[in-house]
């Protein structure tokens, strides 16, 4: 689908990285741009796979990496030199930061007026929290989708996983790619201001207008969707594994009444405790009821790997981005491409020796 679409990825951590990992899925040549000596700080986050923290792995295949010292005013040429081969720009310094070092957009798009520039940061270009810093949790915080999660004597419960990260590098593709399709019609590219915050507060946009019509905080895993009614919920079965129960339709509720005799949350609790999980979902996995799995059965989940969703490698099992429409390959070392993107976008070797030399390329 974007086997034509180049990007050069500034961005670092998740948000950036996995916007470019789902556009790579979609064909589009990644290369990014990682700090010399040091590159992506995810590389370095435990538990790793052949050396490369998991975090990096799971969102940079097929990638190249390109090792430069962005405070060098070397690399900030060189930067405008490749541009004038890629068709998106991404990313997620805090807001300022790219016109301090030389690369503001707005003169990048005057420079290169089919570029576009996805800009993510976490609360935004432009408003009073534009300079605060902030992380995933801040970010979920603020939507009241963390204060609507189970509480613990500690408070409420952390999601497991990188709600604002994730959605903002949704957003920030989605961006991307229908900035590609206007670009076709109008030969315009465009900036995009892709806030993590506000992309958290996405989430809750089917809850937020009913608290507030009802002028109501949601009660913590009380709500219809988050256990507040017994047929969706989670049991706990015979063999200590649980059970998602999601049977939201009428038709599904009468089937398993049928089965167990009860839709009332202590009849079901007691229910499921007499049969394992795997048993229950051989009864009842027409009717929307389905295993909580483990880590380990996720990655060994026949459907996802007939469909391409996982692929191992090794002992690992990796995500396939979805919508993918060809393979990616392991995450680059840093630096491995550096002197090959260098050369496809005209440098000599003299050049490319030359930015070595004077600290500004890895």
């Amino acid at each position: 689908m974007l086997s034509d679409v180049r990007i050069l990825d500034l961005s670092r951590l998740l948000p950036g990285p996995a916007c470019t990992w789902f556009l790579a899925g979609m064909g589009a040549q990644v290369d990014r741009v990682e700090s010399l000596g040091t590159g992506d700080p995810t590389r370095y986050i435990p538990p790793f796979i052949d050396g490369v923290g998991a975090f990096f792995a799971g969102v940079n295949g097929g990638k190249r990496s390109i090792a430069l010292d962005l405070r060098h005013p070397f690399a900030i040429t060189a930067i405008h030199r490749l541009l004038s081969r890629y068709d998106v720009l991404v990313e997620g310094f805090k807001p300022g930061v790219m016109e301090a070092m030389g690369l503001d957009p707005l003169a990048l798009r005057a420079q290169f007026p089919r570029l576009i520039i996805a800009r993510i940061s976490g609360y935004g270009q432009t408003g009073p929290w534009r300079n605060l810093p902030g992380h995933d949790i801040n970010y979920v915080g603020l939507t009241g989708a963390l204060a609507a999660n189970m509480h613990t004597a500690n408070g409420p419960m952390i999601p497991s996983v990188q709600v604002a990260d994730f959605g903002a590098a949704w957003a920030a593709a989605s961006g991307i790619a229908a900035a590609l399709y206007s670009r076709e019609k109008t030969g315009e590219g465009r900036i995009l201001d892709v806030s993590l915050a506000e992309s958290a507060l996405a989430f809750v946009a089917t809850y937020l207008p009913g608290w507030t019509q009802e002028q109501k905080d949601p009660t913590p895993g009380g709500e219809i969707l988050s256990g507040g009614v017994p047929l969706y919920g989670v049991y706990r079965c015979l063999d200590g594994k649980f059970l998602t129960v999601g049977a939201v339709e009428p038709k599904f509720q009468a089937a398993i009444a049928a089965e167990t005799g009860t839709v009332e949350r202590e009849g079901l609790a007691r229910m499921f405790t007499q049969k394992p999980r795997d048993e229950w979902v051989r009864l009842l996995g027409k009717e929307c009821v389905g295993p909580v799995l483990s880590a380990q059965e996720v990655a060994e989940l026949s459907p996802f790997l007939e469909r391409g969703a996982l692929k191992r490698a090794g002992q690992a099992t990796f995500v396939v981005p979805p919508l993918s429409t060809r393979s990616l390959g392991p995450a680059p070392k840093l630096g491995e491409h550096s002197a090959q993107v260098m050369s496809e976008a005209g440098f000599s070797d003299d050049e490319v020796r030359e930015l070595r030399q004077a600290g500004a390329l890895g």
